[in-house]
């Protein structure tokens, strides 16, 4: 006993300068680590690197092109006939020759209505895909926050396993010559292989994370540049000094969605015309030569259908149910925009309020640690307390890494459902 008690305090105050010495050097590694940004991929620059590889905005817009191509075929003007016929070949009689053109005739005006809405229709397919494109767009966003996120708390995790292995060898040794009992070792052996076990998960979600975001910016993940820090500054926009009933009022103007239902509003009102004018189909002018017997001579027709067994009565009952869907799928468009706003408002405007609590997070976790080492070193705190606080000052980066990226992607939600730009140096 008195052999330990005279070798405790120098294994303390050397205990003391390891532990400062490896917490300080872990807090230059954390700073360098979040101030080297310079080769990172930053949002915007996901953004602008999606605009030209990922396969998700490609796909939005060949389907645009393709539901454009479609509307574009039913809007055509019907094509004249020209039709050249000899008859009585092989007879006696010397052959007859008909060269007719025929050429239909609108007499409801029902295909200009149809051109009109076929415009209609190709500006809602394009106002469409604009939505379309800023939706995979936020998806990008958010899989790129969740990737730099997981990629924070893989280092957070990593610091703290540093830490608690470092203190678990230094245990071990101090045990090894008797200076503590071998069950505090062995205690700081089971919570760092405990700390391992959540090392590998969190760097398992960080590489998953990271594939996801490279599969949807189309490159793969060698390609891909390292994230920065989600504690970097978030994005700030005035969206944020307006009242919700203000910004309710700029997204049901503004988002692309809206012009999308009204447009397709006007053209069912339109396609509902020319269901009605197709009671009486297209007629037909026919005109051209006639040579018979050696004479030519010319010829006039005119073909009109009969509208006895077919009214298009089931075209037109289908359009008038498609203006209806139409009316109500505008409503719903205007209800929907208007509790996205209310919810992304409520949501980010709750989040900004309890900013102060977070703003010093990182610094207090690290004063926790390095405080906790101190006060271990001198004898004032028991290992377990040490090991509460290196798990204290994790879960304080932690929970402003996640808060941090929480208030982004609210400030992302926002931007969006307003219908302005996720990144203000990209416009939409």
């Amino acid at each position: 006993m008195t052999s330990v008690t005279l070798r405790l305090p120098g294994w303390r105050s050397t205990l003391g300068v390891i532990l400062l010495a490896f917490g300080s050097q872990v807090s230059a590694q954390s700073v360098s680590t979040a101030g080297g940004a310079a080769d990172t991929l930053d949002l915007a620059s996901a953004l602008r690197l999606a605009s030209r590889s990922s396969p998700a905005l490609q796909r939005v817009a060949a389907e645009a092109g393709v539901a454009a191509g479609e509307l574009r075929t039913t809007g055509q003007w019907p094509n004249p006939t020209l039709e050249y016929r000899r008859e009585n070949i092989g007879a006696p009689l010397q052959p007859d020759e008909f060269v007719t053109a025929y050429v239909p005739i609108d007499v409801t005006g029902r295909r200009q209505a149809l051109r009109r809405a076929t415009s209609r229709g190709r500006e809602r397919v394009h106002a469409t895909r604009e939505a379309a494109l800023r939706d995979v767009e936020l998806q990008i966003a958010r899989a790129w926050t969740a990737a730099a996120l997981s990629a924070d708390i893989s280092r957070s995790v990593s610091e703290q396993y540093q830490a608690v292995e470092r203190i678990a060898a230094i245990e071990a040794q101090r045990a090894a010559e008797g200076v503590v009992a071998e069950a505090v070792a062995m205690r700081t052996r089971v919570e760092a292989n405990r700390i391992s076990h959540e090392l590998a998960l969190a760097e398992t979600r960080a590489m998953r994370d990271r594939l996801d975001l490279a599969a949807l910016l189309g490159v793969t993940d060698e390609a891909l540049p390292p994230l920065p820090s989600v504690l970097t500054p978030a994005l700030r926009t005035n969206a944020e000094t307006r009242s919700a009933a203000q910004l309710v009022t700029v997204a049901q103007s503004g988002r692309p969605e809206i012009l999308a239902a009204s447009l397709w509003r006007d053209e069912s009102v339109l396609r509902q015309r020319v269901e009605s004018g197709g009671v009486v189909g297209d007629w037909q002018l026919q005109g051209g030569t006639k040579r018979t017997s050696g004479f030519m001579s010319g010829q006039l027709g005119l073909a009109v259908p009969l509208p006895i067994f077919n009214q298009n009565s089931g075209a037109r009952e289908r359009s008038a149910s498609a203006v209806l869907l139409a009316e109500t799928a505008y409503r719903e468009v205007e209800l929907r925009i208007r509790a996205d706003v209310l919810a992304a408002t409520d949501n980010l405007r709750r989040l900004e309020s309890i900013a102060p609590r977070f703003s010093d997070a990182i610094r207090l976790g690290r004063e926790i640690a390095s405080s906790a080492r101190v006060a271990y070193a001198e004898g004032h705190m028991t290992l377990l307390e040490l090991l509460d606080a290196e798990r204290t000052a994790a879960d304080a980066r932690n929970s402003a890494s996640r808060y941090r990226a929480d208030l982004l992607l609210a400030q992302l939600t926002l931007r969006r459902v307003i219908g302005a730009p996720l990144v203000p140096e990209i416009s939409p």
